[in-house]
């Protein structure tokens, strides 16, 4: 006799590997040890469930001392697989690359109404992060170096909306935006020297600059590099690392415009 549909022994695989899906998607990047330790789960079944999301495409082996990630497949099992999650794909190795020559977390982020959300970040391949998870989480335009490029450097229709959306919000961190002199001469001032600077922040000892990855006239998203303030100026921070950030954008554009036509 055929078991019934919700018996435990047919639901069983199918909540393990979501768990190992939610292990992964908080550790950014994890080990077969580490998985075993966050899930509790014995690692032979770890396993088996890794190399069917591996063969499913929702997991990539990275390396055998680097451990497993997820792909950009799982954004399908939320809101859709969207052209502006291409752009995550286009991005994923010239950020990992950008964290191993220069040790220092980079994040991207792409615009969400009035806010920008980061959507990857090589906080956990850098050795000197020291700020919390901003994975899927909101910044603000008028605070963040992310926010302030992408207002800098969208087309002017678009900015003009965006301000006025956010003089209209009650926030605290959208206060400055109701300055119009203020917020014309700052983004000018990013516009003519090709980067924006995160605002300073009580008790954050990390700094970013940040630039636009450019499709067309639009911003397709936004990277930042987060530095310790104190190991240098935003002089030096910019002198060391804007032209190699310049050329990874460069890369991801090309990268995404590519990914964008296949599609």
């Amino acid at each position: 006799m055929p078991k019934p549909a919700g018996n435990a022994e047919g639901v069983q695989p199918v909540q393990r590997s979501f768990t190992l899906l939610e292990a992964l998607n908080g550790a950014g990047r994890s080990t077969l040890a580490r998985l075993h330790e966050a899930t509790g789960l014995p690692k032979p079944t770890i396993v088996r469930l890794l190399d069917t999301l591996i063969a499913a495409g929702y997991v990539r082996r990275v390396s055998r001392v680097a451990g497993y990630e997820l792909t950009e497949r799982v954004l399908r099992l939320s809101s859709g697989f969207r052209h502006t999650d291409l752009v995550v794909e286009a991005a994923r190795p010239f950020l990992s690359a950008l964290t191993a020559a220069y040790k220092w977390p980079v994040a991207l982020a792409t615009f969400d109404r009035d806010a920008m959300l980061v959507r990857i970040s090589t906080r956990h391949e850098s050795p000197f992060s020291t700020d919390p998870d901003w994975l899927n989480k909101r910044l603000a335009m008028m605070l963040s170096a992310l926010g302030r490029a992408y207002l800098a450097f969208c087309p002017d229709e678009e900015r003009e909306l965006t301000l006025a959306v956010l003089r209209s919000s009650k926030a605290a961190m959208n206060t400055t935006a109701r300055d119009e002199k203020y917020v014309s001469a700052l983004l000018s001032g990013i516009r003519r020297q090709g980067y924006a600077n995160t605002a300073p922040m009580r008790g954050d000892p990390a700094m970013g600059i940040a630039i636009p990855i450019m499709e067309g006239e639009k911003v397709a998203a936004c990277i930042t590099m987060r530095y310790l303030g104190s190991t240098m100026s935003e002089a030096q921070a910019v002198e060391r690392y804007l032209a190699p950030m310049q050329r990874a954008a460069q890369g991801i554009a090309t990268a995404h415009e590519r990914l964008v036509s296949a599609a």
